[in-house]
């Protein structure tokens, strides 16, 4: 009798999505991983000038994208805005080609 493995169902991979974020006159260099937990949820591994990795995910009282590790260096305001309203724009569009 032959063993074959166990197919595994493919999930399609999502990139890395790098994007400037001009604020307050100061240019930040940012990238955010996308990865969905097991029960389904999407967050984003974000990192900004290549520093620390924040995790990013639907916060339903603020109602938008926010950090969602509260022992993570802390990230400007105005920083963590502009990252959440890109994660928003990126969301968006991959829900509008799925």
């Amino acid at each position: 009798m032959e063993h074959t493995k166990p197919s595994r169902s493919k999930k399609k991979r999502i990139p890395a999505i790098s994007f400037d974020l001009p604020v307050n006159g100061r240019s930040y260099i940012a990238s955010a991983t996308p990865f969905t937990t097991a029960n389904g949820e999407v967050f984003y591994r974000v990192s900004y000038n290549n520093g620390p990795v924040h995790v990013f995910g639907w916060d339903e009282g603020l109602n938008r994208y926010a950090e969602t590790d509260s022992t993570a260096d802390v990230i400007p305001p105005v920083v963590e805005m502009a990252i959440a309203e890109k994660i928003r724009e990126v969301s968006a569009q991959l829900q509008d080609a799925a």
